[in-house]
């Protein structure tokens, strides 16, 4: 699954249990229940069957992860919980950044304390082709809209607003 989705999931879970020691593990194993799920992908579309990441691959991926970051921020940048929800949202794609980000991803892929947890990780996934696109947008569509609704509806519920950080 794309990082955007991966990273609304975290922050509402965040949003919605209101403990770290609740939300960080929910927000992590969430990463999975979702990868789980049939989906697109950036390497589904333009990866090597095996072999690390092609040019557009990576340029979709940054650009998806950076996105997803930025709207997260711009929404929850001024709310009193913000630091809740913006490290489960990082929770709920860290296994991503670990096994793509070099010189970690190597180490992290063959290091038996995670080797184990890397290879289950992609075993797991339910990669669509690209003529299944309908299939594979539509659940990360689906997984957007719930965790945006879930995030906003609990912002406006609670007040979550804070007073702004300068005098304006």
């Amino acid at each position: 699954m794309m990082a955007t989705p991966h990273i609304l999931t975290g922050a509402a879970i965040g949003r919605a249990t209101g403990r770290a020691w609740l939300a960080y593990p929910a927000a992590f194993g969430s990463h999975f229940l979702l990868d789980w799920a049939p989906h697109l992908d950036s390497h589904a579309m333009y990866g090597l069957p095996e072999g690390g990441p092609t040019l557009p691959e990576a340029g979709i991926a940054v650009t998806d992860f950076v996105l997803g970051a930025a709207l997260l921020i711009w929404l929850v940048h001024r709310d009193s919980d913000r630091r809740l929800v913006l490290t489960a949202g990082l929770m709920a794609i860290i296994i991503d950044l670990f096994e793509l980000i070099p010189p970690i991803g190597p180490l992290f892929k063959s290091w038996p304390g995670t080797a184990w947890l890397s290879a289950w990780h992609h075993g797991i996934q339910d990669n669509v082709t690209p003529d299944q696109w309908p299939l594979g947008v539509g659940t990360q569509v689906a997984v957007i809209a719930l965790s945006l609704a879930v995030i906003l509806h609990l912002k406006r519920k609670r007040g979550l607003t804070a007073k702004p950080l300068c005098g304006s």
